[in-house]
C-alpha cells in the first residue's frame, strides 16, 4: 500500500531507505563517540589545568611568604642597626666627656710636681745627658747601670 502525500502542487511518495537509516545511525553513534571523546579530553585538560593552578598557587604563596619573611628580617636588622647606632653615639659622647675630664684633671704641672716630689726625679743637666752615635741595627745598648 502506497500513499501519496501532496506537498504544494507536487505529489511525493514516501519511501524508506535502509542504507540512509543505517548511515544516519552510524553518524549519530560516531558523533556521540566523538562528543564523548572530546568530553574526556576536556576533562583531562580541566584536571591538568586544575593541578597546574594549584601548583602555581603554592609557588606564588611560597614566594610571597619568603618575601614577607625576608622583609621582616630586614626590618628587624634595621631596627637593631638603629639601636646600635644610638648606643655608639652615646659611647662616643661619653668618651669625649671622659677625655675632656681627664685633660682637666691631669695638667702637666701636676704631673711634673708628682715626678719631682714623689718619684724623686730631677731635671737633667748636661753631665746627665749621654749622646750616642746612630747605630746600624737600630738598637741602643745600656751605657751604665741605672741607679
Amino acid at each position: 500500500m502506497t500513499s501519496e502525500v501532496l506537498y504544494g502542487r507536487t505529489a511525493f511518495r514516501p519511501y524508506f531507505d535502509m542504507q540512509k537509516f543505517e548511515d544516519s545511525i552510524y553518524n549519530r553513534v560516531s558523533i556521540r563517540e566523538k562528543r564523548i571523546s572530546r568530553r574526556r579530553k576536556l576533562r583531562i585538560v580541566d584536571k591538568l589545568l586544575a593541578v597546574i593552578t594549584i601548583v602555581l598557587s603554592i609557588v606564588f604563596l611560597s614566594i610571597t611568604g619568603l618575601v614577607a619573611y625576608r622583609s621582616l628580617a630586614i626590618k628587624n636588622k634595621e631596627s637593631n642597626i638603629k639601636k646600635l647606632e644610638k648606643l655608639l653615639e652615646k659611647k662616643v659622647y661619653d668618651n669625649k666627656n671622659a677625655v675632656i675630664s681627664l685633660k682637666n684633671e691631669m695638667r702637666f704641672d701636676d704631673i711634673k710636681m708628682i715626678a719631682y716630689l714623689e718619684l724623686n726625679m730631677i731635671t737633667p743637666t748636661e753631665k746627665n745627658i749621654i749622646h750616642f752615635d746612630k747605630s746600624d741595627n737600630g738598637f741602643v745598648r745600656q751605657y751604665e747601670n741605672i741607679r
